[in-house]
């Protein structure tokens, strides 16, 4: 049974989230197919869920997998996401469908990133592009943006800038907020290029908006997709994002492909 200290822990989880997802009592109530009377007295600790409700609110509320852990673990029920180490025999399908991606992809560039934007696997396209932008050392894609404001390698920086803060705003909502995340969007927020943009002049309402970069002579102009499992429950591994490029003309195919 969870003790008064556990029902209290998992009330707050409950309630912070409802707040985080700009839910109503009544809202909540409703996603979850239960009575807003016992919701209140979940979040009050006057009642104890069971392990299904638990995993309904968690769902209702589209908790990341480690918080959906801590919410079973402060009912008092032992956590259903895996966390495995990177090397664990049974993520090796998950690597090698990554790898698969990435190398069938080439000559395009292809990155798989973690959920801070850590570039954990990459195929030849994207090394060349990132060994340009980042020679030597660990490479997170969000670090390249803002150590290349006014160094003219992405011509079109501050619509990058700007659809990019979008993204990590979107992304910190999503997880009910994330420290480095966080950090990063500071970071980018703080440049004097990105205060001091011209917002009229940039438009996002383009059907396609690419990344155009600068390389020696060639001007490169690339789209992205971004991919994750739907069926991977390990909380890491299933954070795991895989971002294709695709060029979007001829003189970018050409490049690649020469």
């Amino acid at each position: 049974m969870a003790s008064e200290m556990e029902r209290s822990e998992f009330g707050s989880i409950l309630k912070e989230w409802r707040k985080v997802r700009r839910f109503s009592q009544l809202d909540l109530s409703l996603e979850a197919d239960m009575s807003a009377r016992h919701l209140s007295f979940l979040e009050s600790g006057r009642s104890r869920p069971s392990r299904a409700m638990v995993l309904r609110l968690s769902d209702a509320l589209q908790l990341p997998r480690p918080m959906a852990n801590q919410a079973l673990h402060a009912a008092g029920f032992a956590a259903v996401y895996p966390s495995l180490p990177d090397d664990a025999p049974e993520l090796a399908p998950v690597h090698q469908a990554i790898a698969t991606m990435l190398d069938h992809h080439d000559p395009y560039p292809g990155i798989a990133v973690d959920r801070h934007w850590n570039v954990v696997r990459s195929n030849q396209g994207a090394q060349m592009l990132l060994a340009l932008a980042n020679p030597g050392g660990a490479v997170n894609m969000m670090d390249i943006l803002i150590n290349s404001a006014g160094l003219g390698l992405i011509e079109n920086w501050d619509e990058v800038a700007m659809l990019s803060l979008t993204r990590l705003r979107t992304e910190i909502l999503e997880l009910g907020g994330d420290e480095k995340l966080s950090a990063l969007m500071q970071r980018l927020s703080d440049l004097e290029q990105v205060k001091n943009a011209d917002l009229a002049a940039i438009n996002l309402n383009q059907a396609v908006i690419p990344t155009i970069l600068r390389v020696g002579e060639n001007r490169l102009s690339l789209f992205s997709t971004i991919a994750q499992f739907g069926s991977v429950q390990d909380t890491q591994a299933g954070e795991t994002r895989i971002e294709l490029m695709f060029p979007m003309d001829d003189e970018t195919v050409q490049f690649f492909e020469s």
